[in-house]
């Protein structure tokens, strides 16, 4: 009897559970089912013997499953060698829980090492690892098989493969036996055609501290025709490579690597698709900043195109301001005028842009509005008020604006002539009654600090649709003044009309002439001229041969929103009687695109504006604007946001933009201290025959009836701070109250 065949029989003898496995393949073992509840049949996790075989110039690995039901259990396995790496799974056990894995006898310059582990299917339930070593000689000596023996034993009782189980661990654990390795392959991936990627499996790692040995990279899978390869450093030394995938289509790539002793892997899935040009949102973003407060972020999200390989922004961002892969983000240190920047998303195929207009104030009107008006208003000085004249007379008139502005400590105090700093026309009541336009002397008294309404429970009857919540602005009369120090009323007209809807056809006035005039606004009784709508006639300035009478173009609402549109938000037109600004037109919308600013303001069924303010109705996010005519939201001037009204010419639907400047004050208001209101008592006067015995061009009306123009300002008692060429000097000041009689509040004329 030859050694190996004595060498066999003792193997035998050893594993005789194994008995099934040595057999050649032509005997079947009949499969036998069973069923089990492992619901309520537990089992302790399986075990796995194994032996290296050599017999009759033969070899294999013989081994043997440890449990209850061998057949329910698989072996996989992993085998690393010089070529790389190979693994299988589903190594079907007999019966006695028998298996075998056969391999080539051939010539080899390293080792092979194979690692086995055991799967319970039903449990879900794993063995320890088994690792057999093939010596790099073709054959197997005696000792070799020996020393093969005795590995494999001693790896199966450190495997815990003994009655012992985890007793068996825990003693091996306290006594510094070695544990398996943790292979980390990274993040799954994307990528284009052609686009060579990175491989890092760095966070690898060994529970026991020991180097990891081995490490290689495998591609187990990619599409079919692919001749992609890994690209690695010298095996042992590199847990690093690239891989540059050369079809669309999805690969998993693998990484091993062993401490010596066990072997682990870890593997990644690649998604290629096609590369397209990128196509980025949003095409146009409009971002006010305040210098020295922290920016919202500013993403531009990639929607169409696959792969930005990189962004650039040009030209280069102000100071404090960073760009880094499509955001944007910082704290800006330096104030800029709107600049239009270019975002750039580019890759291989193509590029694609978005733009950016970006401005950065100051934020030096956040604690205090005195100093923006008084940077704001015009006609401060006669070198800034031009000579003007009333188109309805005859000659040149040479009216000048005239407007000074006081502080004190709580209130801006501003006073007014009334005349603009534009051509203008007074249109009935001077061709009609030769009642023109005359300089008059107005006052207001506006809060510095703004503050929000919240009391609620006011009169409504001027403003219905607010429902008490907000104090309503005067009916007829001044509801603000203008930055030239012009009255701006409400939107009825003498009658109880709508005063703008008449001018543009809306219905037929046939209880009194309305005629607005350019840049809608006209004089009523006593000279005093007011502007119902568009104030914007002041930043309106002709070109060489225009003139404002010819060229200024009011035949449409919409034409004159456009009269005043440059591409930018529009500018300051006046304030309102609480403190708030009030702006023309254009304005920012929730994404700070500038766009023409709509009333939520319609006409009732059935309705013309003939009745005025009965005959439309507030509708909630018909337009941008809120129940006032305003909203809270970032202007040139105030970058975190500020509550202000906007001038308005048409609402959403296209009809007439009521209420044209506001109805009601969203601030706190002191309506007693307004000059040109129009507002007087009128209790129980005879009013009727308006527009036939009395009205403009004909006579003055009754004591108590009003005649739409004029008003009245309060005194103030404090001292005041006068200032001279936007220079404060504190002196006292007596200031002057002129009043006009005007229709009673809460009223309306209707015949």
């Amino acid at each position: 009897m030859t050694k190996i065949a004595t060498a066999l029989i003792a193997v035998l003898f050893l594993l005789a559970p194994l008995s099934g496995c040595f057999g050649s393949e032509e005997v079947v073992e009949e499969e036998v089912v069973v069923v089990v509840d492992h619901n309520t049949h537990k089992h302790p996790n399986p075990k796995l013997e194994a032996l290296l075989m050599d017999f009759e110039g033969e070899q294999f690995i013989a081994g043997n499953v440890i449990h209850p039901h061998p057949m329910e259990v698989r072996v996989v396995w992993t085998m690393l060698s010089a070529d790389g790496i190979s693994s299988g799974d589903n190594l079907a056990t007999d019966i006695n829980g028998s298996w075998r894995f056969d391999f080539d006898v051939e010539d080899r310059s390293e080792n092979i090492t194979i690692t086995f582990r055991a799967h319970s299917l039903a449990e879900e339930k794993w063995s320890n690892n088994l690792t057999i070593t093939i010596p790099a000689n073709n054959t197997v000596e005696d000792e070799d098989t020996e020393n093969n023996n005795d590995n494999s034993t001693e790896n199966n009782t450190e495997d815990g493969n003994n009655d012992s189980g985890n007793e068996t661990n825990d003693s091996n654990n306290e006594t510094g036996v070695n544990s398996p390795p943790i292979c980390d392959a990274g993040s799954d991936l994307n990528a284009n055609v052609d686009q060579e990627l990175q491989l890092d499996a760095s966070g690898s790692s060994d529970p026991d501290g020991d180097a990891l040995e081995n490490m290689s990279w495998q591609i187990t899978e990619k599409p079919e025709g692919s001749t992609a390869t890994i690209v690695a450093g010298a095996l042992n030394q590199t847990a690093n490579a690239t891989i540059t995938p050369d079809l669309i289509g999805n690969y998993t790539i693998r990484f091993t690597a062993d401490d010596g002793e066990y072997l682990c892997n870890d593997s990644i899935q690649l998604e290629v698709e096609e590369i397209t040009t990128p196509s980025i949102s949003p095409a146009t973003i409009t971002q006010i900043l305040a210098k020295g407060s922290v920016m919202t972020d500013i993403t531009f999200a990639n929607d169409g195109g696959k792969h930005i390989e990189n962004w650039e922004v040009s030209p280069e961002l102000p100071s404090g301001i960073n760009f880094d892969s499509g955001i944007i983000s910082g704290t800006p240190s330096e104030v800029l005028e709107e600049t239009t920047f270019t975002i750039y998303a580019n890759n291989s195929v193509g590029s694609d842009s978005s733009t950016l207009r970006l401005t950065i104030f100051e934020n030096s009107y956040a604690e205090d509005m005195a100093q923006f008006w008084l940077d704001f208003f015009q006609c401060q000085t006669n070198e800034d008020s031009p000579m003007v004249d009333d188109l309805d007379t005859n000659g040149d008139d040479n009216h000048q604006c005239e407007v000074s502005i006081t502080l004190n400590s709580t209130h801006v105090i501003i006073t007014t002539n009334g005349i603009p700093n534009h051509d203008f026309e007074s249109t009935n009541a001077c061709t009609q009654g030769n009642d023109c336009t005359t300089a008059q002397n107005y006052e207001w008294s506006i809060p510095r600090n703004p503050t929000v309404d919240t009391t609620g429970g006011h009169n409504s009857n001027a403003c219905p649709e607010a429902n008490g919540d907000y104090q309503c602005a005067a009916e007829r009369g001044a509801i603000a003044v203008a930055i030239n120090g012009v009255p701006i009323y409400g939107p009825e007209d003498g009658p109880g009309g709508d005063a703008v809807a008449a001018e543009h056809g809306a219905f037929v006035e046939d209880r009194q002439p309305i005629d607005l005039g350019i840049c809608h606004g006209h004089n009523a009784m006593g000279g005093t001229y007011h502007y119902h709508a568009d104030s914007n006639c002041m930043h309106w300035h002709p070109e060489t041969g225009e003139n404002i009478k010819d060229d200024y173009d009011m035949s449409t609402p919409q034409a004159v929103a456009q009269n005043t549109y440059d591409g930018n938000h529009s500018q300051v037109i006046g304030v309102a009687y609480d403190g708030y600004p009030i702006y023309g037109f254009w304005g920012y919308d929730d994404d700070l695109n500038i766009v023409e600013m709509k009333s939520s303001y319609e006409l009732k069924d059935g309705e013309t504006g003939y009745n005025g303010i009965d005959d439309y109705q507030y509708t909630d996010g018909l337009g941008h604007l809120d129940v006032c005519n305003g909203h809270f939201g970032p202007t040139p001037e105030f970058p975190l946001g500020i509550y202000h009204y906007h001038s308005t010419m048409q609402n959403s639907a296209g009809e007439m933009g009521f209420p044209y400047f506001l109805i009601c004050y969203h601030g706190e208001a002191d309506q007693s201290s307004s000059g040109g209101n129009g507002n007087g008592n009128g209790e129980g006067a005879d009013c009727s025959g308006h527009g036939e015995t009395w009205g403009p061009g004909i006579g003055p009306p009754p004591e108590g009836c009003g005649g739409g123009g004029g008003g009245q300002a309060a005194s103030h008692e404090n001292p005041v701070e006068t200032v001279v060429g936007n220079v404060l000097q504190f002196n006292p000041l007596a200031l002057v109250l002129v009043g006009l009689v005007g229709y009673r509040p809460g009223s309306k004329i209707k015949f």
